[in-house]
């Protein structure tokens, strides 16, 4: 699922081609996204609005848009926002296609296969389209009505943005402590807790600060939480500076890969070497409140 650096480079992506674009018409082959509205009634809302800007909140994108709207898409495990210019595939044309780029270079990042499940295509006023793929079809999307967004109930309960100035040491750790018995990779991807972070970055944050993903909150030493704290701020920042994770399906804006993913110390690096200097431990892998948790055997000891 994508996470706070991915929806954030998402973000600055639909910032950087689409503002102040307008939606001229809408399609999809999959209404049931649109959690808010049937579709005619989505369509008919969405067309001829300008988009002002796009935000991010916890794994949310927010396109907010004229008209007091916003739509909220959240991509859920497979999906990723795309920009660029399609055509509908014509029969026998790549069969498991229903629209293709219109460039017909096989190297262009917007014909890699994981961008070829488009469910959602907005129409822009530039003759070009933003796009959702969705691999699995569990992205949602909402239209609501800007001036009412914090009572939304999925944005509502939201905790404190983990990049945020305001989340100081002090209130992360009040914020972990609401669940003082809770496993410490359990607490840090609860949304309520602290937004945006989910398994791959509570994994790296994790390791670097040599804490065991078991660690009940309660019983973390101060030392190791300031520690926590600043890795969590400097991988996310990595992230985002790399372009977020790609070892799944998720792509950039332009339909490219991330590169987080090739500078994993921990995610998905199972019977492997730990990578930290001196250790000489083991990757393992177990279950922590039914997610995949990955951590070093040696150096991040449960105490």
């Amino acid at each position: 699922m994508p996470e706070l650096p991915e929806v954030t480079t998402t973000v600055n992506g639909i910032n950087e081609v689409a503002k102040n674009l307008t939606i001229t018409d809408v399609w999809s082959d999959w209404p049931k996204l649109i959690k808010s509205h049937k579709f005619p009634d989505f369509k008919r809302e969405i067309s001829s609005k300008k988009i002002i800007k796009a935000e991010r909140r916890a794994k949310n994108i927010l396109v907010h848009l004229s008209g007091d709207k916003t739509l909220l898409i959240h991509m859920k495990m497979t999906g990723h926002v795309m920009y660029g210019k399609w055509r509908k595939a014509k029969k026998g044309e790549r069969d498991s296609w229903k629209w293709l780029p219109e460039s017909d270079d096989h190297k262009h990042p917007l014909n890699d296969p994981y961008n070829r499940f488009l469910h959602l295509i907005l129409f822009l006023s530039n003759g070009h389209q933003l796009a959702l793929s969705d691999t699995r079809k569990f992205a949602k999307i909402e239209l609501l009505n800007t001036k009412v967004l914090a009572t939304n109930p999925s944005l509502k309960i939201l905790g404190p943005e983990p990049l945020d100035e305001k989340l100081t040491l002090k209130i992360f750790d009040s914020q972990l402590n609401k669940k003082p018995s809770w496993p410490i990779k359990q607490a840090l991807m609860n949304q309520e807790l602290i937004a945006g972070i989910g398994n791959i970055y509570s994994d790296e944050i994790l390791w670097e600060a040599a804490v065991h993903p078991l660690q009940k909150v309660s019983t973390i030493p101060e030392p190791k939480l300031k520690k926590m704290y600043k890795t969590m701020k400097e991988i996310l920042q990595k992230s985002i500076r790399l372009g977020g994770d790609s070892m799944s399906d998720y792509r950039n804006i332009h339909g490219e890969r991330g590169g987080f993913q090739n500078v994993h110390k921990v995610y998905r690096r199972t019977g492997e070497r730990c990578a930290k200097k001196n250790c000489g431990g083991i990757i393992r892998r177990i279950k922590v409140a039914g997610r995949s948790a990955h951590f070093c055997d040696t150096h991040q000891k449960l105490i």
